[in-house]
Protein backbone atom coordinates (compact mmCIF):
# COMPACT_ATOMS: atom_id res chain seq x y z
CA UNK A 1 0.00 0.00 0.00
CA UNK A 2 1.71 3.45 -0.65
CA UNK A 3 1.69 6.17 1.63
CA UNK A 4 -0.57 8.53 0.12
CA UNK A 5 -3.15 6.47 -0.57
CA UNK A 6 -2.94 5.36 3.56
CA UNK A 7 -2.37 8.53 4.80
CA UNK A 8 -5.64 10.02 2.79
CA UNK A 9 -7.88 7.18 4.23
CA UNK A 10 -6.56 7.65 8.11
CA UNK A 11 -8.61 10.87 8.56
CA UNK A 12 -11.78 9.12 7.01
CA UNK A 13 -11.08 6.59 10.06
CA UNK A 14 -10.52 8.90 12.29
CA UNK A 15 -14.31 10.71 11.28
CA UNK A 16 -16.10 7.46 11.26
CA UNK A 17 -14.62 6.38 14.75
CA UNK A 18 -15.56 9.99 16.24
CA UNK A 19 -19.33 9.54 14.54
CA UNK A 20 -19.49 6.06 16.55
CA UNK A 21 -18.13 7.22 19.79
CA UNK A 22 -20.25 9.92 19.76
CA UNK A 23 -23.07 7.59 18.86
CA UNK A 24 -23.79 9.62 15.64
CA UNK A 25 -25.48 8.33 12.94
CA UNK A 26 -23.79 6.85 9.80
CA UNK A 27 -26.77 5.43 7.66
CA UNK A 28 -27.31 8.20 4.71
CA UNK A 29 -24.58 10.97 5.74
CA UNK A 30 -21.61 12.20 3.66
CA UNK A 31 -19.17 12.44 5.89
CA UNK A 32 -16.79 14.98 4.52
CA UNK A 33 -13.61 13.12 4.35
CA UNK A 34 -13.23 10.54 1.52
CA UNK A 35 -10.39 8.01 1.17
CA UNK A 36 -8.70 8.07 -2.08
CA UNK A 37 -9.61 5.09 -4.58
CA UNK A 38 -6.54 3.18 -5.35
CA UNK A 39 -5.41 1.99 -8.66
CA UNK A 40 -2.32 0.02 -7.98
CA UNK A 41 -3.04 -3.40 -8.75
CA UNK A 42 -1.16 -4.28 -5.43
CA UNK A 43 -4.22 -3.01 -3.45
CA UNK A 44 -6.88 -5.06 -2.55
CA UNK A 45 -10.59 -3.33 -3.77
CA UNK A 46 -13.32 -3.81 -5.42
CA UNK A 47 -13.04 -5.69 -9.05
CA UNK A 48 -16.49 -4.56 -10.95
CA UNK A 49 -15.69 -1.68 -13.03
CA UNK A 50 -18.92 -0.18 -11.68
CA UNK A 51 -18.98 -1.92 -8.14
CA UNK A 52 -18.29 1.45 -6.33
CA UNK A 53 -21.18 3.63 -8.43
CA UNK A 54 -20.43 7.57 -8.27
CA UNK A 55 -23.33 7.86 -5.73
CA UNK A 56 -21.43 5.55 -3.23
CA UNK A 57 -18.09 7.38 -2.92
CA UNK A 58 -19.10 10.07 -0.77
CA UNK A 59 -21.09 7.51 1.67
CA UNK A 60 -19.66 5.15 4.31
CA UNK A 61 -19.09 2.02 1.78
CA UNK A 62 -15.49 3.09 0.56
CA UNK A 63 -14.55 3.43 3.88
CA UNK A 64 -15.88 -0.20 4.73
CA UNK A 65 -13.40 -1.37 1.69
CA UNK A 66 -10.57 0.50 2.94
CA UNK A 67 -10.98 -1.41 6.15
CA UNK A 68 -10.90 -4.68 4.79
CA UNK A 69 -8.40 -3.89 2.50
CA UNK A 70 -6.43 -2.97 5.62
CA UNK A 71 -7.43 -5.93 7.42
CA UNK A 72 -6.09 -8.15 4.65
CA UNK A 73 -2.89 -7.10 5.56
CA UNK A 74 -2.55 -6.80 8.95
CA UNK A 75 -5.12 -9.50 9.58
CA UNK A 76 -5.73 -11.94 6.94
CA UNK A 77 -7.58 -14.54 8.92
CA UNK A 78 -10.07 -12.21 10.34
CA UNK A 79 -13.82 -12.73 10.15
CA UNK A 80 -14.52 -9.41 10.08
CA UNK A 81 -15.99 -9.26 6.54
CA UNK A 82 -18.34 -12.15 7.28
CA UNK A 83 -19.72 -10.06 10.15
CA UNK A 84 -20.13 -7.05 8.50
CA UNK A 85 -22.14 -9.14 5.58
CA UNK A 86 -24.24 -10.84 8.47
CA UNK A 87 -24.75 -7.46 9.76
CA UNK A 88 -25.65 -6.03 6.35
CA UNK A 89 -28.23 -8.77 4.88
CA UNK A 90 -30.66 -7.62 7.95
CA UNK A 91 -31.10 -3.95 7.00
CA UNK A 92 -33.45 -3.14 4.06
CA UNK A 93 -32.28 -2.15 0.49
CA UNK A 94 -33.19 1.82 0.78
CA UNK A 95 -31.16 1.39 4.73
CA UNK A 96 -28.13 -0.33 2.70
CA UNK A 97 -28.34 2.54 -0.54
CA UNK A 98 -28.37 5.29 2.00
CA UNK A 99 -24.95 4.51 2.95
CA UNK A 100 -23.87 4.06 -0.30
CA UNK A 101 -23.74 0.34 -0.63
CA UNK A 102 -24.62 -1.13 -3.70
CA UNK A 103 -27.93 -3.51 -4.27
CA UNK A 104 -25.07 -6.30 -5.01
CA UNK A 105 -22.07 -5.37 -3.44
CA UNK A 106 -21.57 -9.42 -1.92
CA UNK A 107 -21.02 -10.67 -5.35
CA UNK A 108 -18.37 -8.45 -6.57
CA UNK A 109 -14.94 -11.07 -6.11
CA UNK A 110 -13.74 -8.42 -3.37
CA UNK A 111 -16.38 -9.38 -1.06
CA UNK A 112 -17.55 -13.07 -1.98
CA UNK A 113 -14.09 -14.78 -1.36
CA UNK A 114 -14.50 -12.91 2.26
CA UNK A 115 -17.46 -14.20 2.97
CA UNK A 116 -18.08 -17.38 1.37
Amino acid sequence: MTAPVLESWMPTYVRVRNICAHHGRLWNVGLGIYPAIPNSPTISWLEGADALPDRSRKRLYPVLVSLQSVLDSVSPRSSWAKRLHALLSTRPPMNLRGMGIPEDWANDGFWNRRIS
